[in-house]
């Protein structure tokens, strides 16, 4: 709010997750408003004031959550973002899409993770970036923030609109409330201090996961320029 001159700030969210009551707390500390209400309901969203940019992080991030709850897993993750995409476009608002390097093909991935571990060195086509093969499964999380992607460019390539999606690894920092399957850092220092043990859990308990993680204070840097520059930096993807 300090980098922005005369600028006003409004965050939504129904605080359904567990800590979300302490983020209440610190957004009313800066005067920022919380409307509580379900993304999944269009009639509610439309509502709303109108703004210049939208910035959509809405997600249900967790795979095990995409497991157990795959209904409010996908109304949260692509619902939600196609009400959001149809508030922009009648108030002909711009959008920073956060996206997730969940998109990638788990098989690809997979091949890649394997070379690495017999220290072969990696092609510049096989590294990991925008260009990286998203063509077969991904979980569906990571279906939902590609299909969200698609949407994005779909419904803002008739309306003239500006966006931007974000392809981010793992965030972590301050406030995050760890657990197993969302926030994995603070929950490892945690562990770390309390002396418990942890578990590998996901490729199949071999610990051969490479994660790339991202402080929170450097994302809200890259969409603070994103903002600033959105003429410049517009209708791309950023992994």
């Amino acid at each position: 709010k300090k980098k922005i001159k005369k600028v006003e700030i409004s965050t939504l969210d129904n605080l359904i997750r567990k800590g979300s009551g302490l983020n209440k707390r610190r957004l009313k500390k800066f005067n920022i408003k919380n409307y509580k209400i379900n993304i999944e309901k269009f009639k509610l969203i439309e509502s709303l004031p109108k703004f210049n940019v939208i910035i959509d992080c809405c997600a249900e991030p967790a795979i095990e959550a995409s497991k157990k709850e795959p209904n409010r897993v996908f109304n949260t993750n692509l619902v939600g973002t196609f009400n959001v995409l149809k508030k922009c476009i009648k108030d002909k608002s711009h959008i920073v899409f956060l996206s997730s390097s969940r998109v990638y093909s788990i098989e690809k991935l997979r091949s890649l993770v394997k070379d690495l571990n017999l220290n072969k060195p990696l092609k510049i086509k096989n590294k990991i970036n925008e260009s990286f093969d998203t063509s077969s499964a991904s979980s569906l999380y990571g279906f939902t923030k590609l299909a969200s992607e698609k949407l994005v460019k779909e419904m803002f390539f008739t309306n003239k609109l500006k966006y931007i999606i974000n392809r981010f690894g793992v965030i972590a920092g301050p406030w995050q409330f760890g657990k197993q399957d969302q926030g994995f850092v603070p929950l490892w220092i945690a562990r770390h201090i309390l002396r418990k043990n942890i578990s590998y859990i996901g490729f199949g308990g071999k610990g051969n996961q490479v994660r790339d993680i991202i402080h929170i204070d450097d994302v809200c840097k890259i969409i603070l320029i994103q903002i600033k520059k959105i003429k410049i930096l517009h209708n791309d993807i950023f992994n």
